[in-house]
């Protein structure tokens, strides 16, 4: 049984006759005639009644002829849906971020995705760079966008922002005044930082191993807000993104500090499976990254 023969058996019910079918499909009535006999013949029942040269539906007629137009519903809808979604008129994208672009970037970027295709959903989750990436690898997530280190060699990665990373203290720590620091003094200091896994940590980390320089986290936590609040306490010194400290830098809250010859500059990433299907809406929206 299939689409075909199901389209033709309920034209026949319509129409009431297999000629007056054949003319409405423009087909012959003997490929009408064959058609309803392989659905009998597969279906193991009559379906209609030949009485007085009319067709009388049976029972098991009026079944099929009820789940016909089921069926036939349903397959008109799963159509429209489908072309809405080649066209952008709906559709459904699950996207990954790290912690910071989630909380400084992604909204915008989603705001601005949005005025363009309004019918669109954007549902997003907000994790450390590890825990993106396992997302990705495991299908539960279509792309995302991740500040820290990438280790699977099954991701495509693709660079779309340049992030300047700057040490941090507050207005009454003693670098607050200093033009510029010795790198070496970073390790006399009590060090905020964010958790293991966390792409931030993961930077900091690598660049000063670059420059031979060791430092020991005082306090571990999981959320930018609360390193921002511990430094502007004077609690210890961190490493933030710029973007998520230029607030209370305008405020004088929190003080940036000049280091001699080390960059924190990083590379936020668009990251993907490399055997992701690409659809319009995914194309769509790696475009607009990149626009």
């Amino acid at each position: 049984m299939n689409l075909r023969q199901l389209k033709i058996f309920m034209k026949v019910c319509e129409i009431g006759s297999m000629s007056g079918a054949a003319k409405e499909l423009y087909m012959t009535q003997p490929a009408i005639s064959q058609t309803i006999i392989e659905l009998e013949e597969n279906l193991e029942v009559k379906l209609f009644e030949r009485i007085k040269k009319k067709l009388i539906l049976t029972h098991p007629g009026r079944i099929l002829l009820n789940y016909s137009r089921r069926i036939l519903i349903l397959t008109e809808e799963a159509e429209n849906t489908i072309t809405d979604i080649a066209k952008m008129n709906q559709g459904r994208l699950r996207i990954g971020a790290s912690m910071t672009i989630g909380t400084y970037l992604l909204p915008k970027i989603i705001k601005d995705f949005q005025t363009k295709y309004q019918n669109i959903e954007l549902p997003f989750i907000i994790d450390n760079t590890s825990v993106i990436e396992e997302m990705i690898l495991n299908n539960k997530i279509d792309l995302a966008l991740v500040e820290g280190p990438i280790k699977s060699t099954e991701i495509t990665i693709k660079p779309f922002f340049d992030d300047q990373m700057i040490i941090i203290c507050s207005p009454q720590h003693k670098w607050a005044k200093r033009e510029l620091i010795e790198p070496s003094e970073i390790e006399e200091e009590k060090f905020i930082t964010r958790e293991k896994g966390s792409g931030t940590r993961e930077v900091i980390e690598n660049t000063l191993v670059k420059f031979n320089l060791s430092y020991q986290p005082k306090y571990i936590l999981n959320n930018i807000e609360a390193i921002k609040k511990s430094v502007e306490a004077n609690i210890g010194i961190s490493i933030l993104p710029e973007i998520a400290v230029k607030k209370e830098m305008e405020e004088d809250k929190i003080v940036k500090v000049s280091i001699e010859k080390i960059d924190f500059t990083r590379k936020f990433q668009l990251i993907y499976h490399r055997d992701k299907y690409h659809s319009n809406l995914f194309n769509e929206f790696v475009n607009h990254m990149f626009s």
